[in-house]
């Protein structure tokens, strides 16, 4: 077996893992088409829980979506940063090694970079036509070891692998799937933690015209840390999140869907099921969205709705038993719920 080394560079290193913002989108939200687990494993959305409810959705959401700031992709507070250096590594990853010089015939590609605050990364490639660059069927692994980028300390593995690709990634016109696999990977900042563990499909897409979409899904994700001071355990279950982002006049256009599970620690491990009803969409340069709706049900068919009201404020309505007729609502600022 020969090794070889792929020469990426600490400016490099440093935009893959996070220092660069993850531009991007996703197409159409669809409801998992799988079978709505027993009413016994849901939560009952209440009084009580609902605002709970609607931060946990929220936030779970805008870190799937890289969305703290959110469907402009601007970066805003400590748990999004975590998927979002993911997703760059990702991306640049790929980026940066397709573009090295062909290599000699080799199985491993393989190399140590320092970060620019301390630590290092170990990138290895599987090569698995041998021909020195990323190509369908490469395997990638990144092991962060107290790599300290952009005051963020990244710990644990993601592993990738090139499922897709049409066009020139990363052009302004391609398609690129990716499997990603987050193996004990965490981001600390200050006293906030949050590790990922689990698996995640990555699509990725640009158009001549100007039009990005992000697609994600993961059958089991969970986060869990400390945030606060308040330690926390969230669990995705057969999640999918798009997001598209188009130009509108001399703006541009998100639009931003969600679906699927979620169980967490706070609600002692019971399951709410998310839905889109109108795709979350933001203009210009909002930070959040001003329209759409989500809606989120528990057991006994109690629903929750989570609706913008503008680009800053969002209501929840509470209807406990699913006839439409809401009990209690408020008005939260989007800060609030992520």
């Amino acid at each position: 077996m020969s090794t070889h080394r792929i020469l990426l560079s600490a400016p490099v290193l440093a935009g893959m893992l996070g220092l660069a913002a993850c531009g991007g989108g996703g197409g159409t939200a669809g409801v998992p088409n799988l079978p709505a687990p027993p009413d016994s494993s849901l939560l009952a959305v209440s009084a009580s829980n609902y605002e709970a409810i609607g931060q946990a959705t929220v936030s779970s959401a805008f870190y799937l979506g890289n969305t703290g700031g959110t469907l402009t992709g601007t970066q805003v507070g400590g748990e999004a940063g975590l998927l979002r250096r993911a997703i760059v590594v990702a991306r640049r990853t790929v980026l940066e090694a397709r573009v090295q010089p062909a290599l000699p015939m080799g199985i491993e590609l393989r190399q140590t970079i320092s970060c620019s605050q301390g630590g290092n990364v170990v990138l290895n490639i599987s090569d698995a036509n041998n021909n020195g660059n990323v190509d369908v069927g490469d395997a990638i692994t990144l092991d962060a070891q107290a790599c300290k980028e952009d005051g963020s300390v990244m710990q644990g593995r993601i592993g990738l692998g090139l499922q897709v690709l049409t066009g020139v990634f990363d052009s302004n016109s391609y398609s690129a799937t990716l499997a990603m696999t987050l193996t004990a990977f965490s981001a600390t900042r200050g006293t906030d933690t949050v590790q990922g563990d689990g698996t995640l499909n990555l699509t990725l897409s640009q158009t001549p015209a100007g039009v990005s979409e992000l697609s994600l899904s993961t059958p089991r994700l969970v986060l869990s840390g400390r945030l606060s001071g308040q330690a926390f355990s969230t669990t995705l279950i057969d999640a999918q999140l798009t997001l598209r982002v188009e130009p509108l006049g001399g703006g541009q256009k998100s639009s931003f869907s969600y679906a699927g599970g979620l169980a967490s620690s706070r609600f002692g491990d019971k399951q709410v099921l998310i839905t889109t009803r109108l795709p979350l969409v933001a203009t210009g340069n909002d930070a959040y969205p001003s329209s759409g709706q989500w809606v989120i049900k528990g057991s006994d068919n109690s629903t929750l709705r989570i609706t913008p009201v503008s680009s800053t404020q969002a209501r929840l309505e509470l209807d406990t038993q699913g006839d439409g007729i809401n009990e209690t609502q408020v008005l939260k600022t989007w800060a609030e719920l992520r």
